[in-house]
């Protein structure tokens, strides 16, 4: 029953963002720019480099328990490692001692647990961008998204935290940013709510760090995080330096000891995952081309 369901919400999910990509104006030229923004990281990565600094680490951006249910720094747990731009990026939702996400139903984004609670800077910065005009989807725990959504992301917050280092704070809820472009921001400062903007299947935030402003060109960078508890099955530890991954259950505390410090290998965008690209890019165009001529078929039938 629990892959039926699962699989159900996928679908829900591909097909309601194909409508998107291809119905909504907004979403057809974001569904461009994300695959041209692509080609530009991968491009730009293999002739100059990417400029990775490890050596700065960030606080979990919200307080109390959140469960990562997409994202890590390895391939198997990545929220999506074949898209350069959010191969490091994490999905946070919270959970209750059964795992559920939510109480009462599961249709209404005030019931998540999530909604409304408070997004915090996860490091000291100047505020780079600010998106606050967009609705949060009505509709939740399908796997269907705001077909009529302007904006991927949703409401969101970019911030820059060095010329080469920027965190962004996606699917905010609608009117509860707290910052403006320009501001400054400390560590743990609040800067807006949980939402269900954007593309949204449930109320969650969607958090990644990246080296440049923009979210269609950036590379997507490993993110270490300092003084954190993680749990995962029956294993908790804290940790001073280190990375979250899926499935675990991690809460920012005040100082750790333990003494657990970690690295990761930053993969580099490189020649393959231009090739590689480029196959999803013509297979995708080739899909969408399929599905226009069915439609245009279904119309030509109606009108004859």
């Amino acid at each position: 029953m629990f892959l039926v369901t699962a699989l159900k919400i996928y679908v829900e999910y591909l097909i309601s963002v194909l409508i998107w990509s291809i119905l909504n104006p907004f979403g057809l030229v974001q569904t461009l720019r994300q695959i041209a923004g692509e080609f530009i990281a991968i491009g730009r990565s293999v002739i100059r480099g990417v400029i990775y600094e490890d050596t700065v680490a960030f606080h979990l951006p919200f307080e109390g328990a959140w469960k990562v249910v997409n994202g890590g720094v390895h391939k198997q747990t990545s929220h999506s490692w074949n898209l350069i731009g959010q191969r490091y990026a994490y999905d946070f939702v919270i959970t209750d001692h059964l795992g559920k996400t939510y109480q009462y139903s599961s249709s209404k984004p005030e019931n998540y647990f999530a909604f409304g609670k408070s997004i915090l800077a996860a490091s000291n910065g100047i505020v780079q961008e600010v998106r606050d005009n967009i609705r949060d989807y009505n509709r939740a725990g399908t796997g269907w998204i705001d077909v009529k959504t302007p904006d991927i992301r949703g409401n969101y917050v970019v911030i820059k935290h060095s010329p080469n280092l920027y965190t962004l704070y996606a699917h905010l809820k609608s009117g509860s940013i707290s910052v403006k472009t320009g501001e400054a921001v400390v560590a743990g400062q609040k800067i807006g709510e949980c939402g269900h903007s954007g593309h949204s299947s449930e109320p969650h935030l969607h958090f990644q760090l990246q080296d440049r402003p923009d979210f269609f060109t950036a590379v997507s960078l490993p993110v270490r995080f300092s003084n954190f508890e993680r749990v995962k099955n029956t294993t908790q530890e804290c940790v001073e330096l280190g990375f979250v991954e899926k499935d675990q259950v991690v809460r920012k505390i005040n100082s750790c000891s333990s003494g657990i410090t970690e690295t990761a290998d930053f993969i580099s965008p490189k020649i393959s995952d231009l090739v590689q690209n480029f196959l999803i890019l013509f297979f995708t165009i080739l899909g969408i081309l399929v599905v226009l001529a069915r439609i245009a078929e279904l119309i030509l039938k109606m009108v004859l």
